[in-house]
């Protein structure tokens, strides 16, 4: 029986996919308290990249992200530049194991060995693809709920805890527009919406094609949304200097909470919800991989390749890069940014939605 997901299961998976590693660290905090501009700006420019994804899946009805350049520039050109996406999508998956070999370290678990960590959620992971993106799904559907009534929670208690200064939001664009334009293009757009393209695997699965859009552009513009209150939030508790500092936002945020003595330190609460949407972001990155390269290669058990990915992603997660700092800044912004996510995830599915755009306006002419 083909695998089959509803409309709301894709718009738990997108949430959380999208979610995902984007509230670990906020990259938007380089720019202090204009952040939330460039939240803002990343949306708008985001939103209308999506719907260019959702518009190529549309002129190439029926197939994924690995067909359509095949099917619009040809196995010889397209092939090729298909296998991009799987190569892309496992170096983005170690990436998310070097987030957690990091994070949990440096919150909860100060003595645990990191490989220790890495391998117990590696195994997760390796039962996740085993299980399929069906079952996936439907653990996204019950987690979600759950992970939003955590984080309003918390937003609630930091609310009530007498820390908010609305002032510290002022001045405005006080360093001019350049840093927010810059942070926006290098990471605004991508983090969260470029690699939302990894999704292109999984949208031919849903029950009804028409949910798609809907289920997508609604999860987006509720993970902006979200994105955009954690920014306020952060700017209004810390200020522009500490924002900018921080390395987990988010969770030094969650340990502000504090109601009379009584309700203080949700950082748990902030770290099961890291972790839970990095699961999330891995696995499908490694669904879409694993997908992808067993329909490129014409290969008929795919389940084969499960294992040797989990261990490919784990040799580079443990050693692209060797903290946090050199992750972020130079794997991040200067390697991966924008020699990587700029031309696969922008450069290439505009042309290749302009292509497809031209090709289907003279089919319809004749």
């Amino acid at each position: 029986m083909k695998t089959k997901i509803s409309g709301y299961q894709l718009f738990s998976i997108t949430f959380l996919f999208q979610f995902g590693t984007t509230i670990i660290y906020a990259f938007e905090a380089t720019v202090g308290r204009d952040a939330w501009i460039v939240t803002v700006l990343s949306f708008l420019i985001g939103i209308i990249l999506i719907a260019m994804y959702l518009g190529i899946m549309q002129l190439n009805p029926g197939l994924t992200l690995v067909e359509w350049f095949p099917c619009q520039f040809g196995k010889w050109i397209g092939i090729p530049i298909a296998l991009l996406y799987p190569c892309v999508f496992l170096l983005d998956a170690a990436r998310i194991i070097g987030d957690l070999r990091d994070l949990v370290p440096a919150t909860i678990l100060p003595n645990t060995p990191p490989i220790v960590l890495i391998l117990v959620f590696s195994a997760l992971a390796l039962y996740g693809l085993i299980l399929g993106i069906e079952n996936i799904s439907r653990l996204g559907q019950i987690l979600l709920p759950i992970l939003l009534g955590l984080f309003f929670l918390e937003l609630i208690f930091l609310l009530f805890s007498d820390i908010i200064n609305w002032e510290l939001l002022k001045p405005v664009l006080w360093k001019g527009w350049d840093p927010v334009f810059k942070t926006t293009i290098l990471q605004g757009i991508t983090q969260t919406y470029g690699e939302s393209i990894a999704l292109a695997m999984i949208w031919v699965m849903t029950d009804k094609k028409s949910k798609v859009w809907k289920a997508t552009l609604f999860s987006t513009a509720f993970v902006f949304f979200l994105i955009l209150l954690l920014d306020i939030y952060s700017i209004t508790v810390f200020g522009d200097v500490l924002f900018q500092r921080l390395v987990y936002p988010f969770y030094s945020l969650s340990g502000m909470v504090n109601i009379q003595g009584f309700i203080t330190n949700l950082n748990p609460f902030a770290v099961v919800t890291m972790i839970s949407t990095a699961y999330f972001k891995l696995v499908i990155k490694m669904y879409a991989a694993l997908t992808g390269i067993q329909f490129l290669l014409r290969l008929k058990k795919g389940r084969r390749l499960i294992l040797p990915a989990i261990l490919v992603i784990i040799i580079l997660g443990m050693s692209l890069d060797n903290n946090v700092t050199e992750h972020i800044s130079v794997v991040s912004f200067q390697v991966v940014t924008p020699y990587v996510w700029i031309p696969l995830y922008i450069g290439l599915p505009l042309l290749l939605f302009i292509v497809s755009l031209i090709r289907h306006k003279i089919k319809s002419a004749r």
